[in-house]
């Protein structure tokens, strides 16, 4: 809680290993742990609860290893795929191609979106080709019927029922109740960790969990993964001088995040660092659009209107608003 003269000490960190605990000082230090690993629950109101831990030997977070370790797992069962973004796709993927072997193997995907073709994203039109091929594959795999789609779906319970899981929740209908699942693969976002860095004072947007600094800027409200403006050092500040969160973790709980930004950031950061702050303040990054998004109402304004400012806490930068609708969400 010390603050007196607290930007001129050393962070200290703690490794633990086999048998002790080591200690290193550091002048700076940079948090790229990202995300992965610590899965947001299959709720809709994103609250962990009892009855779903009391589940968890039949419930997978994020993407299991179909192929490899885990494909005795999933051999003739029935699966249901939550999550309507790139990880869920993939999971549907690994499953239909184990299901060309394995005619018992039913797959129920799971989504809240209002319609599936809002998974798809781009397809042929994604500025990112192995992007926009997801969608497409996935997209066959559903015409085809090897896929069964149940959405909207929002699962407010989940309860054994004759040695299966069932999974009630809402449909725009009312309550509807899925029987007969023996796994559950969840694939519902990520959201950073933060236990470790609680004697730090961290800059944290309480909605997105993401940079406070960053926030309106990766807002999935607001920003699709194209939309998301250049930004680096002077962005991912903290309270806590000379440390920063980049990559996925910089993002909190927004689904914005492409690998192109996380390169930016770092390079920023540690062009800072080293005292190119030239080079730190010069940031370029041109983002690809139409990713599995979802269109909002946003103003359109006149083709030609003067471009407005977007403003962070220590300076202004230009960015030209659209003259089409922009994309709200991008997973």
């Amino acid at each position: 809680m010390k603050s007196e003269h607290r930007e001129n000490k050393a962070f200290v960190i703690y490794t633990e290993g086999q048998s002790s605990t080591q200690r290193y000082e550091a002048r700076a230090v940079i948090d790229a742990s990202g995300t992965w690993g610590y899965s947001n629950p299959l709720y809709a109101s994103g609250i962990w609860t009892n009855e779903e831990q009391s589940l968890n030997e039949n419930i997978y977070y994020g993407i299991p290893n179909i192929h490899g370790k885990d494909k005795e797992r999933y051999r003739s069962k029935s699966i249901a795929v939550v999550g309507g973004g790139h990880s869920a796709l993939n999971t549907l993927l690994d499953l239909a191609q184990l299901k060309e072997t394995d005619q018992e193997l039913s797959i129920v995907w799971i989504m809240r979106k209002n319609r599936v073709e809002d998974a798809y994203g781009g397809e042929a039109n994604d500025q990112l080709e192995a992007r926009g091929e997801l969608g497409s594959r996935i997209h066959q795999l559903v015409n085809s019927g090897k896929i069964q789609v149940i959405t909207p779906f929002r699962i407010q319970k989940l309860s054994r029922s004759g040695g299966q899981i069932m999974i009630s929740g809402e449909n725009n209908e009312g309550s509807k109740d899925i029987q007969g699942i023996d796994e559950i693969i969840v694939n519902t976002g990520s959201r950073p960790d933060f236990s470790f860095l609680r004697e730090l004072r961290l800059s944290i947007d309480q909605g997105t969990e993401s940079i406070e600094t960053l926030a309106p800027l990766i807002d999935p409200n607001i920003h699709s993964c194209g939309t998301v403006r250049p930004h680096g050092e002077r962005e991912l500040r903290h309270t806590e001088k000379d440390f920063y969160i980049v990559g996925m973790k910089s993002y909190g709980r927004a689904p914005t995040f492409l690998m192109a930004t996380g390169y930016e950031q770092v390079r920023s950061v540690v062009a800072y660092l080293v005292g190119d702050y030239e080079a730190a303040l010069k940031v370029e990054l041109d983002l690809p659009e139409t990713g599995v998004c979802s269109i909002a109402n946003t103003p359109i304004v006149n083709a030609g209107e003067k471009s407005e400012e977007s403003c962070s806490t220590d300076g202004c930068h230009p960015s030209t608003v659209s003259t089409t609708p922009k994309s709200t969400c991008c997973s």
